[in-house]
Parts: structure tokens; sequence; C-alpha cells
């Protein structure tokens, strides 16, 4: 769900910074690709911890399909810098949307909800809404401050690894 991604920013790194700049790029660029990998696999599991598991049948997932298809992607950002995403993975991206924010049940077929009120489609909506159930903000927030010191801490290990290697002081 990247359009409502949530970020962490670490400040106060100046020291950091300045030894990532001496590594070299390709050096820095592991450090800080392990770091980040480090701090959304603590918030992959807090993820899935709070994931809410389907009971009973009906729908198209299986039983736990939504607490085991969270994902961490690395990928570059706009402006070329690292990003970890944790997110539900395409398999069931939709469905945790639904989830997480709540949604109209609505049977016979689809039915949009037009800004002025109305709606289309030959779907009839029930009487009441789905209720939202947050598991990705509630992680998010519960384990913000854990996956700030584990990313700082694992960054400044491998800043440590990947100056010894090159033989420079960290």
């Amino acid at each position: 769900m990247p359009d409502e991604g949530f970020s962490i920013g670490i400040e106060g790194l100046s020291e950091l910074q300045t030894k990532l700049n001496d590594l070299g790029t390709k050096a820095a660029e592991r450090a800080i690709r392990k770091a980040l990998r480090a701090g959304a696999e603590i918030e992959q599991a807090a993820i899935s911890e709070r994931a809410p598991v389907k009971v009973g049948t009906g729908g198209l997932l299986p039983n736990g399909a939504l607490k085991n298809d969270i994902v961490v992607r690395m990928k570059r950002d706009d402006q070329g810098s690292l990003v970890a995403i944790v997110t539900p993975d395409k398999y069931t991206a939709h469905v945790a949307r639904w989830v997480e924010y709540g949604h109209r049940m609505v049977t016979g077929g689809y039915s949009r909800l037009l800004p002025d009120g109305r709606t289309r489609g030959p779907g009839k909506a029930a009487d009441e809404d789905v209720p939202e159930h947050p598991f990705i903000r509630p992680a998010f927030e519960a384990t913000e401050q854990e996956v700030a010191a584990v990313m700082t801490t694992t960054l400044i290990e491998e800043i440590e690894k990947e100056a010894s290697r090159k033989g420079t002081n960290a």
C-alpha cells in the first residue's frame, strides 16, 4: 500500500553520514541495505502478527492468507535512495485495504458509491458496512522506536565492518 505509506526518519547521524561517505558507494549501499532490511523484518513480523485470520468459510482466500502474505521489497525511490517497503503482496493487497479501512458489503454484483451519494451498478449494499480492523498502522506505531533503533545499530555495525575491511578507522 505504497500510496498510504509510512516512513521513519533517523536524525542526528551526521558522523555516520561522514563515515558512509568515506566508505565508497558499494560498501555504503551494502550497509544501508542491511540496516533497512533489519528494520523492515521487524515491521513485517509486527504486521503479520496483527493481521486477522479469516474465521469460517467464504471468500476466495484461504485461512491465514493475509497473515502469510506480508512481504519486504527493497527498491529505489524517485530520488534514487534505497527504501524498504513492507506491504501485503499482490495476492492479498486488495483484501488488506478492505480490512484496514472497512468497506461496504455488496451482493449481486458491483456497486460504486459516487461522490454525490448515489450508487452505480447492479449490486445492492447491505444495511451495515463491514467495520475497519486496522492492523498495519498499529503495527507501525507499536514498532517505530524499535525499528529505528535496530536500523541505527545495524548501520553502525555494518559501517564498522566495511571500514575494517577497507582498513580505515570507523
